[in-house]
Parts: structure tokens; C-alpha cells; sequence
């Protein structure tokens, strides 16, 4: 099977893509992420199916709504043609198939798969796709036995498939039985069995006694099933009988239509009756029909006369003529269009050259894919470019607009700048400020309570200042009244005195008190705000502090910013330089291809890929005008044949030749000669038909005069009357041997034969119902007996139960025939397994005995040729590979290099693919597996897939192999649309 296209519908990340594979060998390249494992999926689910959930496998369908699926070209060395697989979503997880075949049928799933040899996803995968993973397994740490093993299975299966069946059997059997086990399920039901034999013979001592009970029970029981088959075969003897007394009646009805016919059958004809009748009408108008028909045939005859029958040579010659109308129309229609199209197709030509600056065409000019990726490598790299240097460019811009910013702003902070000194008045005048204003605090709630205590203590000092001044009074009166009144001065003087005194401190006491309500508190506020005046008179100190510490730190914030912006925009001019001279290099890379191209410099550069376009569509339209001139003339050719051939055939018609009118007067006259030969043919038609129904209907007639008397004959009737005498006769025998008949079929169906109906007919009805009687006494008596036996039987089992010990050996016998039989379940699983083992061990050994000699036999001349020749050999014997080196010496596999190892696996199994290729042709898919061989042994594989496969080869790679020649190479990337 060879892979022509695939057309990727809609499958992972690949949307609406086609792809030609019509190559031996195809090398399909992308980087990581381009979908080359898409692209092999894809494939694998057309012809194998989708991947189910269950196989733990991307289902990659579309997140965006698209189509799931697709269709592969195919073409099978058995068919003609190539042929479509179509594969999409439907009610199935892996997919509704449609097979189109060349011939326009299809086909399905079933069809398919015959057509791919029942191979499945899995064993594709395992015989013809390499892939890394199988090169790393090999280099895993592998005893010797693992590595044979391993290469065994490449040269001979593919697959491990039946390794894990053998390995699969193996664990069950081993759940099952083991020699010496404890924990497999048979070992456990042997040992339990085992133990239920030795529990049964320690009540083995109760077993004679139980037997000879059991023995009486058997023989009641045998003697109870003979009375009660005797009863069963008594009852079916009178069920029997009483069936016969049901049917006497019928029987005794029987046997009188017997006698009533036994005599000699009268003879009529089938239906004669009827037959007569039908052949009477018939004959009456059928002669009728023939007057009416002879009739008409006689006008026919006279209207065919009239007419004139035409030439069978001429209407040949209109309906040729006729028949060439649409071809010439055709033709005619075609020149014009193609006329249309030329001169449309020139003045696109012309549009498209002035469009690109050419005076005259330039088909020399290469456009080829490799002028037209360079330019699209140049123009990415100019736009790259281009991009870096607006960057650059505005962030010079940037930077210079924010520079000019820091300038002006530094500026103006200059501008607003304070002095040291301004800065350190205005620091000391707002600590003075506050301590001012915590001095007039203090000062302000000392005030406060002062004022408090000042009224407490003035109602205080009130109360005794005038306690003082009545005491005070007292004495001076009490002086002056001693003065007075008794001439007493010593008395009056010291009263007197004391008053006065008295009064005199009250005063002086007032005059402290006033005295200490200034305090230090007061004398400090005005001194601190003498001193806050004389710094505001000496410095300028209208500012806000904070505001211009603020504007101090944001002054050297920017000066620092300034001192930055000034490195970096160096740097971005010298960088924009660099780019500048790469730009000016693209310029000239891109107007050496515009000269190539033929093209004016005014060309913008990013119009060059349309240019090539342009140019492509110049020369492809330029093919197509020569090409449709070139149907002109052959079309025009063509007409002038037809045009020479018609008059010559015309010219004894009378129908002058004209391109545009020829075929309507054809036509005209063409018509006017088929109605005069249809409505002559018409008429001979019916004339014909006419003559052909009078035959048939006299000779109709004649029949049924014949069969009329054949019916009189049967019965030897002279007349009608006398013949439906013999119908009536013969009815009622009929009439009489149908229910006989009917009678005979019942009884028959009711198994009685001709023996027992006469036998019963001889009885009488009460003779049979006193039969019924004697059985039913009979079948009493049988059952009473039964019942008695039946009553010995129930003491017998209860006497069993007693010494079964509470049913303890019945169940020990019951529990070894449940083990007995659950052992034989196992063994039979047991011999079921080891028969499926022989099976496949039997069936690997003939795929090996039979495949591996042929494969190691191919793998000889393919592993010498992908080693250059190190090893010459690959021998298997007694299932055992070996390589010969060049010198001699023969290595096992495990002793030879991984890199060889890997080869002698790719050689096995290129062998294999070549010797199943009369079982399977299909193409081989390499996933990347060589990605980490050197260049030169990559090449050498690579060389030999390309030369010495004859199936299709598949090479997916992320590494570009540039020996493989670029039409055979598809390149995946993100889809480029113009």
C-alpha cells in the first residue's frame, strides 16, 4: 500500500490542510510543536480508528469546532486505481469509515480491515514504525537472556503480545495450583477435602445401621414409584377412555358416511357448472367484439392509404445533423468563451506587469521557492529590524522628552531653592513656636486653677477678714469703752491696741496675696515670643518647612534620574547605529533581488513576495492563453468539417446550408417526416392489432364451442337440463365424502386409526362409560396402598435423621461432594490454561522454526551494509543470535557496542518487514528514531531505507536531513496565506 495524499479535515492542532506523499521515501520535518505527531496519529486512526478513551491514547479532536477527521489517498498493488479512505466523527468512538472505490462505489469497516489483512493498531505500530523508544529499551541493563529475547521477538513476532498471554496464563496458574503450595485455590481445596474425609470417619461406627435403614428406605421407596407408575398408567388408560366416549358420536357419524360411499364415485367435470356458464356468455359476446372490430379495421385501412411514407436514408441524415446541434453549439459557445478568456487573461497580463514595472515579459525570471523563501528571509529579518530600530528610536525619543522634563523641572526647583541659614531660622523659630505654645498650655491651665483657688481662698480670707475686723471693732470699743467709762488706759490701751494691730495685719496680708499672681510662667511667654519676633525680623521665613525639605530631596532624586537617563541613552544611540547598518545591508541583499527580478527600485520591499506571486501568475497565465488559442483553432477546425460534410449531405433536401439556421430547418423538416412515419406506423399498428384480436377472438370462440361439448360428452348429456341434473348429483356425493374426509383428518389428528374407529363403532356409548367405572376403582385402590407405604417411609427417614447424628454425616457427605466438585472446576480451569499454553508456545516455536531462519538470512546482507562492512554476518542457532566480526571473531549481542546493538535491531527488523511482505504492504513510519545517531551513520540508514526498501517510507524528524533531496521533503510550519 502506497500513501498518495492525506487531507487532514480537522485533527489536533491541523486544521483544513492537504498534503502530497506520492514520494518512495518522504521526509516529513518540523520543529517541536509542528505536528508531526498529529500527522502520525492521523494516519494510524483513518486506517485503524480513533483512539478509544479507554486506550489512553490523545484523542485530538478540534477545540474550535471543526470537522474530526479526514481522508487518505491510497493506492493497493491489487487495484487499478487509486482509491479514498474517508474517516470522521460518528456514533462510534473509533469512527464512521467510507472506502471510495475508482469505480464510484463504497465501502466500509469490514472491508477494510480484509483489505489490511486483519492487522491491528498495535502490531502496525510494533513491526513497521521505529521510534526512539524502541533504540532506548535496547539499551536498558538486559541480562544476556532478556537481550536475546528481545531481538528474538524483532526478527520473529513484532510484538510482545504473546509474551504477556504467557506471562498472564502463568500468574493464573500459579493463583490455581502449585506443587507445593499453600495459597493457590486448588491447594486450599484439597487440604480441606482431606479434612472432611478424616471428620467422616470418626463417625463411620453409625454406617451399618444407617445403611440397612437406608437399604429398607430404598426399597419402600422403589415399591411406592411402582404403584405410582401403575397409577400413572392407569390414569393414561382412562384419560384414553374417556376421550373415546367424547368422540363415540363422531365415530359412529363416521362410519355410516363410509358405508353411504361405498359405492362407485359418480364422475363430473371440476366445477362443470360453472365452466359451462362462463363458456356460454364468452361465446355470445365474443361475436359481438368481432362485428365491432371488423368495423373499425376497415376505416384503419382506408385513412393508411392516404398517407406518403419518407426516405428511412433522409431521416437518417436530419436526426445526425440534429443530434450534432449541441456539439456545434457547444463548440461555437467554447471558441467564444475561450475568445472572452484570451483577451481577459491578456489584459491580465498586462495589468499584472504594469503592476510590477515590466515593459515586456520575462519568463526567464527565477521564481522559484528558494528566491521566494530567501526573500521572505530577508524581509523578516529587515521588519525585525525595522521594528528595533522604531523601538529604539522611541525610546531615544522617550528618554530625551524625559530628560528635557527633568531639566526644567530640576530648573525650577533651583529657582525655589532656600538657603542654609533661611532653613535653619525657620527649624528654630517653629521649636520655639512650640515651645511656646506648650508654655501657654501649661500657663493657661495653671491660670485656671489658680483662678479656682483664688475664689475659694477669697471666701475663705472674706470670712476671716471680717471675723478679724468685728473682733477688732470689739476691742476698740472695749478700749475706748475701758477708756471712757473706767480710766482704765492699761486695759483700753491694750484692747485698743490690739485692734488696731488687728486691722493693720489684715492689710499688710491682702498686699502679699496680690503680689503673687505674676509667676515665672509669664515673664518666659513674653520672652520667648520677644525672641520668636526678632529672629522673624532678622531672616525671610514665610515658607512651609516640610514643603521645602520636600522639594529639597526631590531636587537630588532628579539630578541622580538625569545623571542615569544620560548612560542609557547613550547606549540606545550606539545600538540604533548598529541596526541602522544592518537595515542599509538588507536594502542592498533586497535590490539585488528586485534587479534579479526585473523590477524597479520604487518597488517597496514588502511588495517583493507579491512580485514573485505576480510573476508566477504571469507565466501560468501566459500557458493558459497559448493553451486556449491553441482549443481555438481546433475548435474552429472542427466546425468548418462539420459545415463541409452537411451540405454535401443536404443538397437533394431542399434546405439551404446556413451555421445558424441549419439546424432549425433540419429540425423543422425532421419533425414533419416522424409525424408522417408515426401516424403511418401508428395506423399499421392498430390495423395489425385489429386483424390480430378478430383471429384471437373467432378462434376463442371456437374453443369454447369445443370445450361446451366436451363438458356434454363427460356426462354423456344430450341437452343443458339433463347436464345440470348430473352437477346436482354430483354435489351432494362431494358434499358427503368432504365431511367424510373432514372426519377421517379429526380422528386421525386424535391418533385413531382405522382398526380402532371400526372397533369403536361396534360399541355402545354405556358399554364404554361402565370401562370408565372399573379404572377409576382400580386407580382408588392403588393410591391407598401407597398412602400406607408412604406412612412406613416417613418412620424409616426419621430413624435415618436420628442416626445421622442431627444431619452431621449427611452434611460431611454433602460438604465433600461441594469440594469434590469445586476440584474439579479448578482442575478443569487448571487443563484449560495449560492447553492455551501449549498452544501458543507450540505456535511461537513454528513462528520462529518457520520465520526466524528467513529473517536472519535477509538481516545478514542488511546488517553488513549499514556497518560498512565491520560485521559480515548475523548467525541463529538453537535460539541463540550471534554476529561475526570482519576479523573472525563471533560476538553475542551482549558483547558488542550499544550502537551496534542498535543496528543489529534495525536490521531484524527490516528483515521482518521484508519477510511478511507477502502478508502486509504497507508503508513504513520512522518517528524521529535515529535523532541521537551522528551525521554519518544517520545518513548510511537513512541511504538504505531509500534504496533498498521497496515499501513506502514515513521519516518524521525535528533535524533537517540536507542529503535528502528537497521534493522529497515536506517542511510543516504555521500556514502562510497571500
Amino acid at each position: 500500500m502506497r500513501i498518495l495524499s492525506i487531507h487532514i479535515y480537522g485533527y489536533g492542532k491541523i486544521i483544513e490542510q492537504k498534503f502530497d506523499l506520492d514520494h518512495d521515501f518522504i521526509q516529513i520535518f518540523g520543529e517541536n510543536e509542528a505536528g508531526k505527531s498529529t500527522m502520525m496519529s492521523f494516519i494510524h486512526s483513518v486506517l485503524f480508528g480513533f483512539p478509544k478513551r479507554s486506550e489512553g491514547e490523545p484523542r485530538r479532536e478540534p477545540r474550535l469546532g471543526n470537522a474530526y477527521g479526514g481522508r487518505i489517498k491510497v493506492q493497493f498493488k491489487d487495484e487499478t486505481a487509486p482509491i479514498e479512505i474517508e474517516r470522521i466523527k460518528g456514533n462510534r468512538a473509533i469512527g464512521d469509515v467510507v472506502v471510495y472505490m475508482p469505480d464510484g462505489t463504497t465501502r466500509g469497516e469490514e472491508w477494510l480491515t480484509k483489505k489490511l489483512n486483519y492487522i491491528d493498531k498495535s502490531t502496525f505500530r510494533s513491526i513497521f514504525s521505529f521510534d526512539v523508544l524502541g533504540l532506548q529499551d535496547i539499551n536498558k541493563n538486559l541480562t544476556e537472556k532478556d537481550l536475546q529475547d528481545y531481538l528474538l521477538r524483532a526478527g520473529a513476532l513484532g510484538s510482545n503480545k504473546y509474551e504477556d498471554m504467557l506471562n498472564a496464563i502463568n500468574k493464573e496458574l500459579d493463583r490455581i495450583y502449585k506443587k507445593n503450595g499453600i495459597k493457590p485455590e486448588l491447594n486450599q481445596e484439597i487440604d480441606a477435602i482431606q479434612e472432611i474425609n478424616e471428620k467422616i470417619a470418626q463417625v463411620k461406627e453409625y454406617e451399618d445401621e444407617y445403611n440397612s435403614l437406608v437399604e429398607e428406605q430404598y426399597k419402600i421407596i422403589e415399591s411406592i414409584n411402582v404403584k405410582k407408575h401403575g397409577v400413572y398408567t392407569l390414569n393414561q388408560a382412562l384419560e384414553e377412555k374417556m376421550k373415546d366416549i367424547l368422540y363415540h358420536s363422531e365415530i359412529k357419524e363416521w362410519k355410516e358416511l363410509q358405508s353411504k360411499l361405498d359405492i362407485e364415485p359418480i364422475e363430473f367435470p371440476e366445477k362443470g357448472i360453472e365452466r359451462y356458464e362462463a363458456l356460454k356468455n364468452h361465446l355470445i359476446n365474443g361475436k359481438k367484439d368481432v362485428e365491432l372490430r371488423e368495423e373499425k379495421l376497415q376505416a384503419l385501412i382506408r385513412e393508411e392509404r392516404q398517407l406518403e411514407l419518407p426516405e428511412e436514408e433522409d431521416l437518417k441524415i436530419l436526426e445526425s445533423i440534429v443530434k450534432q446541434e449541441p456539439d456545434i453549439k457547444h463548440k461555437r459557445l467554447e471558441i467564444e468563451r475561450l475568445q472572452v478568456e484570451v483577451h481577459k487573461n491578456e489584459e491580465q497580463i498586462h495589468t499584472l506587469m504594469n503592476d510590477i514595472g515590466w515593459q515586456e515579459e520575462h519568463t526567464d525570471v527565477d521564481d522559484s521557492n528558494i528566491v521566494r523563501e530567501n526573500v521572505q528571509s530577508l524581509l523578516s529579518k529587515y521588519d525585525e529590524t525595522n521594528l528595533l530600530n522604531q523601538f529604539y528610536s522611541k525610546e531615544i525619543d522617550h528618554l530625551k522628552t524625559t530628560m528635557r522634563e527633568l531639566e526644567e523641572e530640576i530648573s525650577t526647583l533651583e529657582n525655589t531653592q532656600l538657603s542654609d541659614s533661611q532653613m535653619r531660622a525657620k527649624k528654630e523659630i517653629m521649636d520655639l513656636e512650640f515651645e511656646l505654645k506648650e508654655k501657654e498650655r501649661m500657663y493657661t491651665l495653671i491660670e485656671r486653677d489658680y483662678e479656682r483657688e483664688k475664689i475659694e481662698r477669697n471666701k475663705r480670707n472674706k470670712f476671716q477678714s471680717t471675723l478679724i475686723i468685728s473682733i477688732s471693732a470689739v476691742l476698740i470699743i472695749v478700749g475706748i469703752l475701758y477708756f471712757i467709762l473706767s480710766n482704765e488706759y492699761i486695759f483700753g490701751s491694750i484692747f485698743l491696741g490690739i485692734g488696731l494691730l488687728s486691722l493693720l495685719l489684715l492689710k499688710l496680708g491682702k498686699k502679699e496675696e496680690t503680689d503673687s499672681l505674676k509667676t515665672d510662667y509669664e515673664n518666659e511667654v513674653i520672652a520667648l515670643k520677644d525672641k520668636i519676633n526678632d529672629i522673624a525680623n532678622t531672616h525671610d521665613i514665610d515658607f512651609d518647612f516640610f514643603d521645602a525639605k520636600d522639594r529639597n530631596a526631590e531636587l537630588k532624586n532628579l539630578i541622580s534620574k538625569r545623571i542615569s537617563n544620560s548612560v542609557k541613552l547613550e547606549d540606545l544611540e550606539e545600538t540604533l547605529a548598529i541596526s541602522d547598518s544592518s537595515i542599509d545591508q538588507l536594502n542592498m541583499d533586497l535590490s539585488r533581488v528586485k534587479e534579479k527580478l526585473m523590477v524597479s527600485e520604487e518597488i517597496e520591499n514588502s511588495q517583493i513576495n507579491g512580485v514573485i506571486y505576480t510573476i508566477r501568475d504571469i507565466k501560468q497565465l501566459r500557458r493558459m492563453v497559448d493553451k486556449d488559442k491553441e482549443k481555438i483553432d481546433h475548435l474552429n477546425r472542427e466546425i468548418d468539417s462539420f459545415s463541409s460534410d452537411t451540405k454535401e449531405k443536404i443538397k437533394h433536401l431542399d434546405i439551404d446550408f446556413h451555421i445558424n439556421s441549419i439546424f432549425y430547418e433540419a429540425n423543422l423538416m425532421l419533425d414533419k417526416m416522424r409525424k408522417t412515419r408515426d401516424t403511418y406506423m401508428n395506423l399499421r399498428e392498430q390495423i395489425n392489432l385489429f386483424e390480430n384480436e378478430v383471429g384471437v377472438i373467432n378462434n376463442r370462440n371456437f374453443v369454447s364451442e369445443q370445450e361446451m361439448n366436451k363438458l356434454f360428452d363427460f356426462v354423456d348429456a344430450n341437452d343443458e337440463d339433463e347436464f345440470y341434473y348430473y352437477g346436482r348429483m354430483y354435489n351432494v356425493y362431494k358434499a358427503n365424502e368432504q365431511r367424510f374426509k373432514e372426519l377421517s383428518t379429526k380422528l386421525e389428528e386424535e391418533h385413531y386409526d382405522q382398526n380402532k374407529r371400526t372397533h369403536l363403532a361396534n360399541f355402545l356409548t354405556a358399554d364404554l362409560k361402565e370401562e370408565e367405572a372399573r379404572m377409576r376403582e382400580t386407580i382408588n385402590s392403588y393410591q391407598e396402598q401407597i398412602d400406607e407405604e408412604q406412612s412406613i417411609l416417613a418412620k424409616v427417614n426419621q430413624e435415618i435423621k436420628h442416626l445421622e447424628k442431627d444431619g452431621q454425616l449427611s452434611e460431611l457427605h454433602h460438604q465433600f461432594e461441594i469440594e469434590k466438585n469445586q476440584i474439579e472446576a479448578y482442575a478443569m480451569d487448571y487443563m484449560s490454561l495449560m492447553y492455551i499454553k501449549n498452544l501458543i508456545e507450540a505456535h511461537i516455536k513454528a513462528i520462529k522454526d518457520e520465520r526466524l531462519p528467513i529473517v536472519v538470512e535477509e538481516a545478514r546482507s542488511i546488517f553488513e551494509n549499514i556497518t560498512k562492512g565491520r560485521y559480515i554476518d548475523v548467525m541463529y542457532d538453537n535460539n541463540v543470535i550471534k554476529v561475526k566480526h570482519s576479523n573472525g571473531q563471533i560476538f553475542d549481542p551482549s558483547e558488542i557496542s550499544q550502537s551496534t546493538k542498535e543496528l543489529l535491531y534495525i536490521s531484524l527488523r527490516i528483515s521482518l518487514i521484508k519477510a511478511l511482505k507477502s502478508y502486509y504492504q504497507l508503508p513504513v513510519i520512522i518517528d524521529d528514531a535515529f535523532v541521537h545517531f551522528d551525521e554519518a551513520r544517520t545518513k548510511t540508514i537513512l541511504n538504505y531505507f531509500r534504496t533498498n526498501i521497496d515499501d513506502q517510507v514515513l521519516f518524521f524528524t525535528c533535524k533537517l536531513e540536507k542529503s535528502i533531496p528537497s521534493q522529497d521533503t515536506i517542511i510543516l510550519k504555521e500556514k502562510i496565506r497571500r
